[in-house]
């Protein structure tokens, strides 16, 4: 099942939808331009190599890119944030389930803050 079209991101409490541009086996890509900023969100799912005892590992990973278009006084401005699931192929999909949602749970507004500001 895909990720909805557009994709709903919130930047500043602001919602940007984001059409889906491109979709190819395990990848969607969406993408929005505005006049002065644009917002690409990259979601795939990759087989990663056979390990010597010949266990596989897939990888699911969401990146959202966003950029500040240069002007004739500022340097364009590129941000940029990803999260990865990374297990083994048979896993308990439960359990690899709930690895991913107890990051995304810890990923709140104020640990944000603290890592940007270099808290460890």
């Amino acid at each position: 099942m895909a990720f909805a079209d557009p994709q709903p991101i919130t930047i500043n409490a602001v919602v940007k939808n984001l059409p889906r541009i491109d979709m190819g086996k395990a990848t969607s890509e969406y993408n929005l331009v505005e006049a002065t900023q644009s917002f690409n969100l990259f979601i795939r799912s990759q087989d990663l190599k056979v390990e010597a005892d010949g266990r596989r590992q897939v990888r699911h990973n969401i990146t959202l890119t966003h950029t500040i278009f240069a002007t004739t006084t500022v340097p364009q401005l590129i941000r940029k944030c990803s999260t990865s699931i990374q297990h083994y192929v048979g896993d308990d999909p439960a359990a690899y389930d709930d690895v991913g949602i107890a990051v995304s749970a810890m990923v709140t507004a104020a640990n944000v803050v603290k890592l940007n500001n270099y808290e460890s």
